[in-house]
């Protein structure tokens, strides 16, 4: 094995600073339109931040303290995945899944909105509650480990070495923006288009001004 070179070095930084700060940032935005969206929730959340830290800022310490908060984090990331796809899986022996003959050499992706929003497995797909999380009826494993019902980040050997920085973070800057901030749309009235497109992750159609 040999040292990796100099360009080889600043590729992989780009690919950190890029993958961390993009999917992140994107996390964060539709979060911030579902607290819009979702007043109620808003509130929750700004109690449930206020019974756990009081008066100081939050820290990345208090988030495991925080149960709404995770909650609303896995619905976000439920409602509103990253991405569509997960990496590209190649067969390496013939199989078939669900009456498909799959032969060896294609490669397989997954649908990410197919599975987050399939009535098989979650109550009201369609609707935004954290609440689900909670229940202990539809809680569910983001790393795939006891079960997949969603997969943000992807799932085994191939899951997103990111993971735990990006959730940490958008916990947290999630919690200090509601703990110092109170959103509501302007004009007043106005309604959020929850509409996305793919770029690098998936976005908002019409990006929060």
């Amino acid at each position: 094995k040999t040292a990796p070179s100099n360009a080889e070095l600043v590729t992989l930084c780009s690919e950190f600073l890029n993958g961390g700060t993009d999917t992140t940032g994107t996390a964060i935005e539709w979060g911030i339109a579902q607290l819009i969206a979702n007043p109620e929730i808003q509130s929750r959340l700004y109690d449930e931040i206020r019974s756990t830290v009081g008066d100081r800022a939050v820290e990345e310490i208090d988030v495991d303290k925080m149960v709404f908060l995770q909650a609303f984090v896995k619905e976000i990331l439920r409602k509103h995945p990253p991405t569509y796809f997960t990496l590209t899986h190649s067969v390496t022996e013939p199989a078939t899944v669900a009456g498909y003959d799959v032969p060896v050499g294609i490669n397989v992706e997954f649908y990410l909105p197919g599975i987050n929003e399939d009535p098989k497995i979650w109550s009201e797909p369609k609707k935004f509650n954290p609440d689900r999380f909670i229940s202990g009826e539809e809680d569910a494993d983001i790393t795939g480990v006891t079960g997949v019902k969603m997969m943000p980040f992807g799932v085994g050997r191939r899951i997103c070495p990111g993971l735990a920085m990006a959730t940490v973070h958008v916990h947290l800057m999630l919690a200090k923006m509601v703990q110092e901030f109170e959103w509501s749309a302007y004009p007043a009235g106005s309604e959020i288009d929850f509409a996305g497109k793919l770029e690098f992750t998936v976005v908002m159609k019409t990006p929060l001004r």
